[in-house]
């Protein structure tokens, strides 16, 4: 069962106030109703994945996602920001219809939902080469990461010293990585770079738990705006192997249904929106204060698979 939660306008400070501490005590089954101004009753998911969407509610802290021009501060983060410009890019682009932000457990599931057209798109971004080249099921969006612009850091736990030692991509390939073979450019990545010891796991909120316990060594994740650069999740705190970080070749992109009724308008909208957001620098600067693009790892040694 989902508990909606309503933060469209019109809605006074006090209903906002309400409105974030039911999301945060209810997160786990939320299907949250944006701020987008509604014409009609026709419903426009868009599949988030669950721990996105908690800390996006979070992030907002009482905020409207369309006044947003900061995209600093706690819970801060790519994907996070990126539920900001979908829904920025869809009001700037004419889209007047309300959209509801659906929490989903996993990648396979979202994926599911746009392609039978439950949900009309997704609010995260997706490699453009984690989707068959033979599916007819997805439009993309215009890119919202270009190739070469993706760095991500070889997360470990502070206390493994094998790890924060490495210096080199010698010394990266004795470690121990966690990923999933979905993510196709992530896998396909540490395995040119010849990691040996590459492990399978289904679920994103594992790995931290998998590399804080000693089973694994390292995990790939976008830099964070953090002072250390270091990520949470949960209780866990994961660091960046210092000096070295890895650079994956691919493009990023909202997906849209081809079999959703009104697909050819949304798809233009978001598309007319994230060239208004691009021209703007609004992208950029989302993704510089989020800690995805981050000034602060330009000199680290970047470790780079041969493209083909």
């Amino acid at each position: 069962m989902h508990t909606k939660v309503e933060t469209g306008l019109p809605c006074t400070q006090r209903t906002r106030r309400s409105v974030v501490r039911a999301g945060l005590a209810h997160m786990a089954a939320i299907a949250a109703v944006v701020a987008l101004p509604a014409q009609g009753e026709d419903r426009f998911v868009v599949a988030v994945p669950s721990d996105v969407l908690e800390d996006y509610v979070k992030f907002l802290n009482g905020r409207e996602a369309l006044t947003v021009t900061d995209f600093a501060g706690a819970y801060t983060r790519r994907d996070v920001v990126e539920v900001v410009l979908l829904q920025q890019a869809l009001h700037r682009g004419g889209w007047t219809r309300r959209l509801e932000l659906e929490p989903l457990p996993n990648v396979a599931r979202i994926l599911r939902e746009i392609e039978w057209a439950h949900a009309a798109c997704s609010g995260t971004s997706f490699w453009r080469e984690d989707i068959p080249a033979t599916s007819t099921s997805f439009y993309f969006s215009d890119a919202t990461v270009e190739l070469g612009q993706f760095e991500a850091g070889l997360y470990t736990v502070a206390n493994n010293r094998q790890a924060m030692a490495a210096k080199s991509l010698a010394d990266v390939r004795r470690l121990r990585a966690l990923s999933n073979r979905g993510w196709i450019v992530d896998w396909r990545t540490l395995e040119q770079l010849g990691i040996v010891y590459l492990q399978h796991v289904g679920q994103w909120p594992s790995m931290p738990k998998m590399v804080a316990g000693g089973r694994a060594d390292f995990l790939l994740a976008p830099f964070q705006a953090t002072v250390d650069l270091s990520l949470r999740v949960d209780t866990i705190r994961l660091v960046p192997i210092p000096g070295l970080k890895i650079g994956l070749h691919g493009t990023r992109h909202f997906l849209v249904s081809r079999r959703h009724a009104r697909s050819a308008a949304l798809l233009d909208c978001l598309n007319t929106g994230l060239s208004a957001l691009r021209q703007k620098g609004v992208i950029r600067q989302a993704y510089e204060q989020s800690g995805f693009f981050n000034t602060r790892v330009t000199h680290w040694a970047t470790l780079r698979a041969p493209e083909r």
